[in-house]
């Protein structure tokens, strides 16, 4: 029986572990978006209001205004010539908007992104902000071909992700920054390493994996996801595990990149244990940086939900949308 396990993020709800019915076969979403006639993305609107959350936004409509100010779009996109899926969120002003690229976390159903909660409650937000929000669901979920190798070659998908955005016009693709949650952190880190040329201009890493040996440590599951995801695990798993830390490669990162940290001191799902070393390194070699660790909260902090949204676009507002030089005077913060 296969094993999965989610790695979370809530910065504004707590996404469960259960899984989510089951949705169109690929074939199907193949007829749904039509030929791709020689482009590498799709984009077709979404009506939320003819889905699940709407009954919630009835409730509570006062806690959605930000709805009204933009566009939802299920994807469909083109990487390594595999068919994949995601989500696509815009401002309906028109103009060009500086891109967020939405990293999840979780792997295979596990944390796809969903209208529920992904979509409606973390992309669409940040779009209201004038940014155009993208997330792929990475090869071989949610009706994608291909499969995952937990940041092997589905960090292609993140790049290809990047390079696809240019075919949609509201879409700055000068400014790019990254948001990454969890095993979503991690790949942010392969993703800025591995193509300096694809504009970003920051990250934000939410839980973040720097060090899958310390993972692994604290939580036993994630090597059950190494065992069936990544290609010849058993036959070379230091030296997998290590292209998959950051920890491991921090002198490889850029120097005019800011990187914000945020993590929980009480993470029971990535150790926060990995955490000091990690920006230590950065320290030493240079990179530009800033940690904000969290007392008595969770992986999701969701003790300190309105903290963290502000810290997030405020910090993607700076080194994103406005191009401010890094200037950060306290690089190393704890929030009671």
């Amino acid at each position: 029986m296969k094993k999965k396990f989610i790695l979370i993020y809530p910065l504004l709800i707590l996404i469960t572990g259960c899984f989510s019915p089951k949705g169109p076969s690929t074939e199907e979403l193949k007829v749904k978006y039509g030929d791709f006639n020689g482009s590498t993305i799709k984009w077709l609107s979404v009506d939320y209001e003819k889905t699940p959350i709407n009954k919630k936004i009835l409730h509570h409509p006062e806690d959605f205004e930000y709805l009204d100010k933009v566009e939802i779009y299920s994807i469909a996109h083109i990487s390594d010539g595999l068919f994949l899926t995601g989500f696509m969120v815009a401002p309906k002003a028109p103009g060009e908007f500086p891109c967020i690229v939405f990293n999840r976390g979780g792997n295979q159903d596990m944390g796809q992104l969903q209208l529920v909660g992904t979509v409606v409650e973390i992309m669409a937000p940040l779009a209201a902000k004038g940014y155009v929000v993208v997330g792929t669901n990475y090869r071989g979920n949610s009706g994608g071909e291909g499969k995952e190798q937990f940041g092997g070659d589905d960090v292609n998908d993140v790049r290809n992700l990047i390079k696809s955005l240019s075919e949609f016009e509201k879409a700055n693709t000068e400014k790019i920054g990254l948001l990454g949650i969890s095993r979503g952190g991690m790949m942010n880190y392969l993703t800025l390493k591995s193509e300096p040329g694809l504009n970003i201009k920051t990250i934000v890493n939410i839980g973040g994996i720097t060090d899958m040996n310390e993972t692994i440590k604290h939580h036993h599951q994630i090597e059950d996801v190494a065992i069936e995801l990544i290609p010849d695990f058993h036959q070379n798993r230091e030296t997998e595990l290590e292209k998959r830390s950051a920890v491991y490669w921090a002198d490889e990162l850029p120097k005019d990149v800011p990187i914000l940290i945020l993590h929980s001191k009480e993470d029971q799902h990535v150790s926060y244990s990995q955490i000091p070393s990690f920006a230590d390194s950065l320290m030493a070699y240079g990179v530009p940086h800033k940690l904000v660790s969290f007392e008595d909260d969770n992986h999701g902090l969701l003790n300190h939900r309105e903290i963290v949204k502000e810290l997030v676009l405020t910090w993607f507002d700076d080194y994103v949308k406005n191009a401010r030089p890094f200037e950060e005077g306290n690089i190393r913060e704890t929030v009671e």
